[in-house]
Protein backbone atom coordinates (compact mmCIF):
# COMPACT_ATOMS: atom_id res chain seq x y z
CA UNK A 1 0.00 0.00 0.00
CA UNK A 2 2.82 2.38 0.93
CA UNK A 3 4.61 1.65 -2.35
CA UNK A 4 1.39 2.30 -4.32
CA UNK A 5 0.82 5.64 -2.56
CA UNK A 6 4.44 6.63 -3.19
CA UNK A 7 4.06 5.74 -6.87
CA UNK A 8 0.91 7.85 -7.15
CA UNK A 9 2.63 10.82 -5.48
CA UNK A 10 5.60 10.53 -7.83
CA UNK A 11 3.27 10.30 -10.86
CA UNK A 12 1.36 13.40 -9.76
CA UNK A 13 4.61 15.31 -9.27
CA UNK A 14 5.86 14.30 -12.70
CA UNK A 15 2.59 15.41 -14.30
CA UNK A 16 2.76 18.77 -12.54
CA UNK A 17 6.33 19.29 -13.70
CA UNK A 18 5.73 18.31 -17.32
CA UNK A 19 5.29 21.10 -19.88
CA UNK A 20 1.78 22.11 -20.94
CA UNK A 21 0.61 20.51 -24.17
CA UNK A 22 -1.11 22.24 -27.06
CA UNK A 23 -4.85 22.56 -26.64
CA UNK A 24 -7.51 22.64 -29.35
CA UNK A 25 -10.52 24.89 -28.80
CA UNK A 26 -13.74 25.13 -30.79
CA UNK A 27 -15.04 28.56 -31.82
CA UNK A 28 -17.98 28.52 -34.23
CA UNK A 29 -17.04 26.26 -37.14
CA UNK A 30 -13.32 26.70 -36.41
CA UNK A 31 -11.08 24.31 -34.48
CA UNK A 32 -8.02 26.20 -33.25
CA UNK A 33 -4.88 24.57 -31.89
CA UNK A 34 -3.33 26.95 -29.36
CA UNK A 35 0.44 27.07 -28.82
CA UNK A 36 1.76 25.17 -25.83
CA UNK A 37 1.51 27.08 -22.57
CA UNK A 38 -0.89 28.20 -19.88
CA UNK A 39 -4.14 29.37 -21.48
CA UNK A 40 -7.20 30.40 -19.47
CA UNK A 41 -10.67 30.68 -21.01
CA UNK A 42 -12.23 34.10 -20.46
CA UNK A 43 -15.56 34.99 -22.12
CA UNK A 44 -17.84 33.49 -24.76
CA UNK A 45 -20.94 34.73 -26.56
CA UNK A 46 -23.08 34.26 -29.67
CA UNK A 47 -23.85 36.91 -32.26
CA UNK A 48 -24.18 37.51 -35.97
CA UNK A 49 -22.59 39.32 -38.89
CA UNK A 50 -24.99 41.34 -41.01
CA UNK A 51 -23.92 40.89 -44.62
CA UNK A 52 -24.98 41.54 -48.19
CA UNK A 53 -26.11 38.10 -49.31
CA UNK A 54 -27.10 37.74 -52.96
CA UNK A 55 -27.97 41.44 -52.93
CA UNK A 56 -30.84 40.85 -50.47
CA UNK A 57 -29.00 41.04 -47.17
CA UNK A 58 -28.66 38.36 -44.53
CA UNK A 59 -27.14 37.39 -41.20
CA UNK A 60 -24.41 34.89 -40.40
CA UNK A 61 -24.53 33.35 -36.90
CA UNK A 62 -21.18 33.65 -35.10
CA UNK A 63 -19.52 32.58 -31.87
CA UNK A 64 -16.96 34.64 -29.97
CA UNK A 65 -14.47 33.29 -27.42
CA UNK A 66 -11.49 34.82 -25.66
CA UNK A 67 -8.48 33.41 -23.82
CA UNK A 68 -5.57 34.73 -21.75
CA UNK A 69 -2.02 33.44 -22.18
CA UNK A 70 -0.11 33.39 -18.88
CA UNK A 71 3.68 33.18 -18.58
CA UNK A 72 5.96 34.11 -15.72
CA UNK A 73 2.87 34.65 -13.57
CA UNK A 74 1.56 37.44 -15.81
CA UNK A 75 -0.89 37.89 -18.66
CA UNK A 76 1.25 38.13 -21.79
CA UNK A 77 -1.48 37.95 -24.44
CA UNK A 78 -5.24 37.98 -24.86
CA UNK A 79 -6.69 36.03 -27.78
CA UNK A 80 -10.08 37.12 -29.13
CA UNK A 81 -11.73 34.98 -31.84
CA UNK A 82 -15.01 35.57 -33.65
CA UNK A 83 -15.95 32.80 -36.11
CA UNK A 84 -18.97 32.07 -38.27
CA UNK A 85 -20.90 28.93 -37.39
CA UNK A 86 -21.58 27.96 -40.98
CA UNK A 87 -21.77 29.29 -44.52
CA UNK A 88 -23.60 28.54 -47.72
CA UNK A 89 -24.72 32.07 -48.53
CA UNK A 90 -23.15 34.16 -51.27
CA UNK A 91 -21.59 37.19 -49.59
CA UNK A 92 -20.23 40.47 -50.86
CA UNK A 93 -18.00 41.72 -48.07
CA UNK A 94 -17.39 45.42 -47.50
CA UNK A 95 -13.62 45.78 -47.68
CA UNK A 96 -12.60 48.37 -45.08
CA UNK A 97 -8.93 47.39 -44.87
CA UNK A 98 -7.34 50.82 -44.53
CA UNK A 99 -4.59 52.28 -42.35
CA UNK A 100 -4.77 55.31 -40.08
CA UNK A 101 -2.38 57.04 -37.69
CA UNK A 102 -2.90 54.36 -35.03
CA UNK A 103 -3.33 51.22 -37.12
CA UNK A 104 -1.25 49.75 -39.94
CA UNK A 105 -3.38 47.68 -42.35
CA UNK A 106 -2.43 45.26 -45.13
CA UNK A 107 -5.02 44.20 -47.70
CA UNK A 108 -4.15 40.66 -48.84
CA UNK A 109 -6.82 40.13 -51.50
CA UNK A 110 -7.80 41.59 -54.86
CA UNK A 111 -11.13 39.75 -54.86
CA UNK A 112 -13.86 42.43 -54.55
CA UNK A 113 -16.19 39.96 -52.83
CA UNK A 114 -13.75 38.66 -50.24
CA UNK A 115 -12.02 40.17 -47.22
CA UNK A 116 -8.46 39.42 -46.12
CA UNK A 117 -7.01 42.08 -43.88
CA UNK A 118 -4.14 42.31 -41.39
CA UNK A 119 -4.21 45.11 -38.83
CA UNK A 120 -1.53 46.01 -36.27
CA UNK A 121 -1.88 48.88 -33.82
CA UNK A 122 0.29 51.20 -31.80
CA UNK A 123 0.75 50.20 -28.13
CA UNK A 124 -2.56 50.84 -26.38
CA UNK A 125 -3.60 51.57 -22.81
CA UNK A 126 -4.86 48.05 -22.31
CA UNK A 127 -7.53 48.51 -19.64
CA UNK A 128 -9.09 51.47 -21.44
CA UNK A 129 -9.07 49.58 -24.74
CA UNK A 130 -10.72 46.51 -23.19
CA UNK A 131 -13.31 48.64 -21.43
CA UNK A 132 -14.34 50.20 -24.74
CA UNK A 133 -13.87 47.33 -27.21
CA UNK A 134 -14.15 44.12 -25.16
CA UNK A 135 -15.90 44.83 -21.83
CA UNK A 136 -16.83 41.16 -21.41
CA UNK A 137 -13.13 40.22 -21.59
CA UNK A 138 -12.22 42.81 -18.97
CA UNK A 139 -15.01 41.58 -16.70
CA UNK A 140 -13.85 37.96 -17.06
CA UNK A 141 -10.26 38.91 -16.23
CA UNK A 142 -11.36 40.82 -13.14
CA UNK A 143 -13.51 37.91 -11.95
CA UNK A 144 -10.54 35.53 -12.32
CA UNK A 145 -8.12 37.89 -10.58
CA UNK A 146 -6.01 38.40 -13.71
CA UNK A 147 -4.15 41.72 -13.81
CA UNK A 148 -4.43 43.65 -17.07
CA UNK A 149 -1.00 44.73 -18.39
CA UNK A 150 -0.52 48.51 -18.59
CA UNK A 151 0.04 48.46 -22.36
CA UNK A 152 -0.77 45.98 -25.11
CA UNK A 153 -0.55 45.96 -28.88
CA UNK A 154 -3.27 44.63 -31.17
CA UNK A 155 -2.34 42.32 -34.06
CA UNK A 156 -5.28 40.86 -35.91
CA UNK A 157 -6.66 39.25 -39.04
CA UNK A 158 -10.15 39.59 -40.48
CA UNK A 159 -11.11 37.22 -43.28
CA UNK A 160 -14.37 36.49 -45.06
CA UNK A 161 -14.99 34.20 -48.02
CA UNK A 162 -17.52 34.73 -50.79
CA UNK A 163 -19.13 31.49 -49.59
CA UNK A 164 -20.19 33.05 -46.29
CA UNK A 165 -17.56 31.74 -43.87
CA UNK A 166 -15.60 34.25 -41.83
CA UNK A 167 -13.23 34.67 -38.91
CA UNK A 168 -11.76 37.57 -36.97
CA UNK A 169 -8.73 36.87 -34.77
CA UNK A 170 -7.30 39.61 -32.57
CA UNK A 171 -4.22 39.00 -30.42
CA UNK A 172 -3.40 41.61 -27.79
CA UNK A 173 0.24 41.27 -26.76
CA UNK A 174 2.49 43.04 -24.28
CA UNK A 175 5.38 45.13 -25.60
CA UNK A 176 8.25 42.74 -26.20
CA UNK A 177 6.28 40.39 -28.46
CA UNK A 178 8.88 39.29 -30.99
CA UNK A 179 6.65 37.70 -33.59
CA UNK A 180 8.29 35.21 -35.96
CA UNK A 181 11.63 35.04 -37.70
CA UNK A 182 11.68 36.01 -41.35
CA UNK A 183 11.80 39.00 -43.65
CA UNK A 184 8.98 41.47 -44.18
CA UNK A 185 9.07 43.13 -47.58
CA UNK A 186 6.33 45.71 -47.08
CA UNK A 187 6.92 49.10 -45.51
CA UNK A 188 5.61 49.54 -41.99
CA UNK A 189 5.65 52.17 -39.21
CA UNK A 190 8.35 52.35 -36.54
CA UNK A 191 6.07 51.04 -33.78
CA UNK A 192 6.00 47.60 -35.47
CA UNK A 193 8.78 45.03 -35.43
CA UNK A 194 9.40 43.14 -38.71
CA UNK A 195 8.85 39.86 -36.88
CA UNK A 196 5.39 40.98 -35.78
CA UNK A 197 4.22 41.40 -39.36
CA UNK A 198 5.83 38.09 -40.32
CA UNK A 199 3.79 36.50 -37.52
CA UNK A 200 0.66 38.33 -38.69
CA UNK A 201 1.10 36.93 -42.21
CA UNK A 202 1.45 33.44 -40.74
CA UNK A 203 -1.75 34.02 -38.78
CA UNK A 204 -3.51 35.23 -41.94
CA UNK A 205 -2.46 32.07 -43.80
CA UNK A 206 -3.75 29.91 -40.92
CA UNK A 207 -7.06 31.78 -40.75
CA UNK A 208 -7.50 31.56 -44.53
CA UNK A 209 -6.87 27.82 -44.41
CA UNK A 210 -9.59 27.49 -41.77
CA UNK A 211 -12.16 29.74 -43.45
CA UNK A 212 -11.79 28.03 -46.83
CA UNK A 213 -11.69 24.47 -45.50
CA UNK A 214 -14.52 22.07 -44.63
CA UNK A 215 -13.01 21.22 -41.24
CA UNK A 216 -12.24 24.75 -40.08
CA UNK A 217 -8.99 23.52 -38.51
CA UNK A 218 -6.07 25.87 -37.94
CA UNK A 219 -2.99 26.23 -35.75
CA UNK A 220 -2.21 29.55 -34.09
CA UNK A 221 1.44 30.48 -34.78
CA UNK A 222 3.77 30.18 -31.74
CA UNK A 223 4.11 33.17 -29.42
CA UNK A 224 7.63 34.44 -28.74
CA UNK A 225 8.49 37.18 -26.26
CA UNK A 226 11.69 38.86 -25.09
CA UNK A 227 13.32 36.43 -22.59
CA UNK A 228 13.14 38.76 -19.58
CA UNK A 229 9.34 38.97 -19.92
CA UNK A 230 8.73 35.25 -19.49
CA UNK A 231 10.86 34.78 -16.37
CA UNK A 232 8.85 33.75 -13.33
CA UNK A 233 10.86 36.26 -11.29
CA UNK A 234 9.86 39.20 -13.53
CA UNK A 235 7.26 41.54 -12.11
Amino acid sequence: MTDRLLSLVMLAAAMAASPAHAETVKVGRASIELPEGNWKALASSNGQDTVDGNGTGGALPTETRSFAFISGGRVMAILYVDSSKGGGIRVNWANTCTSNQNVHALNLTKDPNALECIRASIPLKAELYLKRAMPEVLSAMESQGLAVPPAMQSIGVTLGSSGGTSMHVNLLVVPGFLGSQGEEVSTFPAYLKPGQLVWARQLAAAVKGSVYSMSGSMTLPPLAFAPHLTSSTSR
